[in-house]
């Protein structure tokens, strides 16, 4: 006979998180603080988050559990053992004594204030307060101010032991018979003490995974070697766990020479598609498609109108029932027609129509100087890089798309790098700056390190682009700039410049980099992510004008949160424009 026995049923417990919305919050961290994988993770591993869900699995819980009531067995054995009640009734007394001394001393001095003040300070029992009286006894002359700042400086002793042993009692009462003087007071209180906080610490490894704030030592110190040895040996066992749950996801790479976490291109690519879900929810209720140039002729995307064949139409574009249907008809009046049988030829050829999906090869340009980490610029630059990335990848793989970041030096980077750029701190506060570094000489490592990288070189930014684009077979070429200011450093010969404020001349030789990009028919789009004083304090709006007066692209002034929408949007409504030969 079978008994089934029920009762409420209730959902199991769920760990505090998953592996994928750990990796998803140190993907917000690494957007939003501009960090590496590896410091986002570290933080979170501080904070206690990543390691909860595997304690079960691993069997740490039940090793720490253990440990716990060890500690508890350990605490109490002390309080069962020991008694402080009358050390704590001495220590009044002696106080009390002390005082009255105290107070017959000052007396004598005939000082009514300090009196006063001792008298509160006494009532009080306050350190502070009589440390005050300390202070206004070592200005007396008189030479009995000697005695009393000592008897002063015993009672300030006795009152903070007896308020220590008195919140110790209060924390952990003793109900033992041992009677323990000072020492072996304050001995069993630093023991207490480790043994607390040791709990704590084991406390928050079971509820928050926190594995790192364990002190290895302080453990083999209240529990032993074997049980440090065993602490230690599962730690390992769940970090390796955790590091093949995060590499399981394709997202993280874990080097364990290093201890070091790298996101994957994969994963940035993610964070891509996930920015671009957003814009377009906000932005295209109807959904978005694949967008083509309007031109007929020899392309990639048939359309449903036909036209007779002619020598050199590709036959890959062949409408086959309408060139039968040609066949049968032509051969219906025909004397050679056999019956029950069709005769094609080139004559009833029918194609379709087709038309050229236009393509572009685009540099996205984003400034990565000081200024840029205002206002959630940068953070809002590597949002939309990321979104135009996923876009271009699933909706136009024939266009290119190539990043660049510009600062006091410029260079080409990929897609997996941009989550955890950062804009180059600022490292020269205050004042003009003109700098000029040779390097027709040889420029050493420490020479390098200390050149200031957070100035704004947008002339050797659009000449990487530049060169970049001519190595590509498309006709269709822009630069997509992303910046906050005008440039305020520059090349010329074999020196590095560096100018603040900007001057005439840094935007005499940026321009001429502007017109050699645009004899090379390449249009750059910029989006200013400034304030109007910004763009206006040393003409910065001014040069902006007259770099696209030069180039004939277009200039765009969004606030930084509306930037990914400002240029998806734009570069889906110039698909249509883009007509490729």
């Amino acid at each position: 006979m079978i008994t089934h026995d029920y009762s409420e049923w209730h959902e199991p417990e769920k760990p505090p998180f998953t592996v994928e919305e750990l990796i998803n919050a140190v993907k917000e961290l690494m957007m939003q603080y501009h960090v590496s994988f590896d410091e986002a993770l570290k933080h979170l591993q501080e904070r206690g988050l990543p390691y909860n869900e595997f304690l079960k699995v691993g069997g740490l819980d039940e090793l720490i559990q253990g440990y716990l009531d060890q500690i508890d067995k350990q605490k109490q054995e002390i309080l069962e053992k020991h008694r402080i009640d009358d050390l704590l009734t001495k220590l009044e007394e002696d106080i009390r004594r002390k005082s009255l001394e105290l107070e017959q001393i000052v007396a004598k001095l005939k000082d009514k204030n300090l009196s006063q003040q001792l008298e509160e300070g006494l009532k009080q029992r306050h350190p502070a307060q009589l440390y005050a009286v300390d202070w206004q006894l070592s200005r007396s002359k008189d030479k009995s101010t000697s005695q009393a700042r000592q008897q002063l400086q015993e009672l300030v002793q006795l009152i903070q032991q007896m308020k220590s042993l008195t919140e110790l009692n209060k924390d952990h009462p003793f109900t033992g018979q041992k009677s323990v003087n000072p020492t072996e007071a304050q001995r069993l209180k630093e023991k207490l003490d480790m043994l607390d906080d040791l709990q704590q610490k084991l406390v928050d490894a079971i509820e928050y995974g926190d594995l790192f704030n364990m002190d290895v030592e302080q453990l083999k110190e209240l529990l032993g070697e074997e049980a440090a040895q065993a602490f230690e040996a599962k730690r390992d066992e769940v970090r390796k766990q955790f590091a093949e749950a995060l590499q399981a996801t394709g997202d993280v790479d874990y080097n364990e020479e290093t201890d070091i976490y790298k996101i994957t291109p994969g994963a940035a690519r993610k964070i891509g598609e996930k920015a671009l879900k957003e814009v377009f929810s906000r932005l295209f209720t109807d959904g978005i498609g694949r967008h083509h140039a309007t031109f007929t002729g020899d392309g990639n995307v048939e359309m449903t109108t036909t036209q007779p064949y002619e020598f050199g139409d590709s036959l890959t574009s062949l409408d086959l029932p309408s060139s039968l249907l040609n066949s049968a008809i032509r051969q219906i009046d025909s004397p050679d027609s056999v019956k029950g049988k069709i005769r094609i030829d080139s004559r009833d050829f029918v194609v379709h129509q087709t038309k050229g999906a236009a393509s572009s090869a685009i540099v996205m340009l984003i400034d990565q100087s000081g200024s840029m980490s205002r206002e959630g610029r940068f953070f809002n630059a590597k949002k939309l890089a990321l979104a135009l990335d996923a876009l271009i990848r699933t909706e136009y793989p024939e266009d290119k798309l190539y990043f660049i970041c510009f600062s006091t030096f410029a260079k080409q980077i990929p897609i997996g790098a941009i989550p955890e750029l950062a804009p180059k701190p600022v490292t020269i506060m205050g004042g003009a700056v003109n700098m000029r570094i040779d390097y027709s000489k040889e420029v050493s490592q420490r020479s390098k390190d200390l050149i200031p990288e957070h100035f704004t070189n947008l002339q050797k930014g659009l000449e990487l682009a530049r060169v970049l684009l001519a190595n590509t077979d498309t006709k269709n070429k822009s630069i997509l700039l992303i910046t906050d200011g005008a440039p305020t450093a520059f090349y010329e010969d074999s020196f590095l410049y560096l100018t603040y404020p900007p001057n005439e001349r840094t935007y005499d030789r940026t321009l001429r980099e502007v017109k050699a990009v645009t004899d090379e028919n390449i249009t750059i789009n910029t989006f200013v992510m400034g304030n109007d004083f910004e763009m206006n304090y040393f003409g910065e709006g001014e040069f902006l004008e007259k770099m696209h007066r030069v180039n004939k692209g277009r200039l765009i002034y969004p606030a930084p949160d509306k930037l990914t929408q400002y240029v998806l949007k734009d570069y889906l409504d110039r698909k249509n424009k883009i007509i490729q030969i």
